[in-house]
């Protein structure tokens, strides 16, 4: 494998359920050493085929147990027992994740070698130094950090605005935020971020370049960008499936 540099494709982008044509969440997270699937909400095993074999993933990291960022697991695992036969794929998880995974993966050791994560957790995945910060969400959510040398990624999987990004360090190259919804609906007390909320947390980190995603369908993709630009000063993207991100 050559991938230089450090890069991040989206591999699906929509909240909660897909718009026409997409896939929920998903991205692959690669470097020179790395090929990392974080986050296979449905849909994405189709988009990752595009740029990897399934065995040629390094390592799968999934952020949380609702089911638009992990379900496609299950499909995964009859994917490896039955017909790819690789080697078991590591998978990063919360322990909530793990244990609905096991209700749809009864013989889990066949395809899957699991290690739970929790807030603080840090493992190296080749030469990409990952970790782990758990966010402001309804169930035990990890937002991740990767660092390969000089570079930096953030992803802050799904989170309300209580969650300190911070904890993830005051710089980073490339920021992927969810943005669920437009600042109206802030006073709901969701627990997601809005379009601004967004911008404000790529400006907490002092992010180079700053990444839209988790738009639910129907969302104006101008109207987020523009919210965000308010408290963001730097380059802001809304994430399309297929896009390609240098960190």
């Amino acid at each position: 494998m050559s991938v230089t540099p450090p890069n991040v494709t989206v591999l699906g982008c929509s909240g909660s359920y897909a718009k026409p044509g997409g896939a929920c969440t998903g991205f692959l997270v690669q470097s020179q050493q790395a090929s990392v699937w974080l986050d296979a909400g449905p849909g994405t095993l189709g988009n990752l085929q595009k740029h990897v074999g399934l065995e040629e993933v390094s390592a799968i990291v999934l952020t949380h147990e609702h089911a638009d960022h992990w379900l496609e697991l299950p499909v995964v695992y009859n994917a490896v027992r039955h017909y790819i036969k690789c080697d078991p794929i590591p998978v990063y998880g919360t322990r909530g994740t793990l244990e609905l995974a096991q209700q749809m993966c009864p013989a889990m050791e066949e395809s899957f070698l699991w290690n739970i994560i929790t807030d603080g957790s840090q493992e190296s995945i080749g030469d990409q130094q990952w970790k782990w910060s758990q966010t402001d969400h309804y169930v035990e959510t990890m937002a991740s950090r990767v660092d390969v040398g000089d570079s930096s990624f953030l992803f802050t999987a799904d989170t309300g605005p209580e969650w300190d990004i911070s904890q993830l360090g005051e710089t980073v190259s490339l920021a992927i935020s969810e943005s669920t919804f437009l600042s109206h609906r802030e006073r709901e007390g969701i627990l997601h971020l809005s379009a601004r909320q967004a911008g404000e947390f790529g400006q907490r980190v002092n992010a180079d370049h700053l990444v839209l995603s988790h738009l639910a369908p129907g969302e104006s993709e101008d109207d987020h960008a523009l919210q965000a630009s308010q408290v963001f000063d730097g380059p802001i993207t809304v994430a399309t499936a297929g896009d390609q991100y240098i960190f």
